[in-house]
C-alpha cells in the first residue's frame, strides 16, 4: 500500500479497477424500477467477487449495475450480461 509522508495512506490508495467493466453503450433500455441481481466483479487487486446489487438498464450484451463500494470511484458500471444473475428479494 502507498503511504503519504505522514505515514497515512491517501484516500485513493484503496481504489481498484473493475476489469470486467465495459464502456457505456450508445443505446440501452432503462428499467422502470431496479431489478435485484448478483454481479460478478473482477477487481484488479482483490480478484473475483459476487456482489448483491441492482440492475438499472441493459442492452443485449451488457447490464448497468449499481456499485456502492469504497474500492470504486463510480457508483454504477456496465458489465457483460453473462456476469449478472437475478436474485430473489
Amino acid at each position: 500500500m502507498i503511504l503519504g509522508a505522514d505515514g497515512v495512506a491517501p484516500w485513493w490508495a484503496a481504489r481498484q479497477i473493475v476489469l470486467n467493466a465495459r464502456a457505456v453503450p450508445e443505446r440501452f433500455a432503462r428499467g422502470v424500477s431496479p431489478i435485484p441481481v448478483v454481479v460478478r466483479l473482477h477487481w484488479s487487486d482483490d480478484g473475483e467477487e459476487w456482489v448483491p446489487t441492482a440492475a438499472n438498464a441493459w442492452t443485449v450484451p451488457l447490464v448497468l449495475v449499481e456499485l456502492d463500494d469504497a474500492r470504486s470511484d463510480v457508483r454504477g458500471l456496465w458489465v457483460p450480461a453473462r456476469d449478472v444473475r437475478r436474485r430473489d428479494i
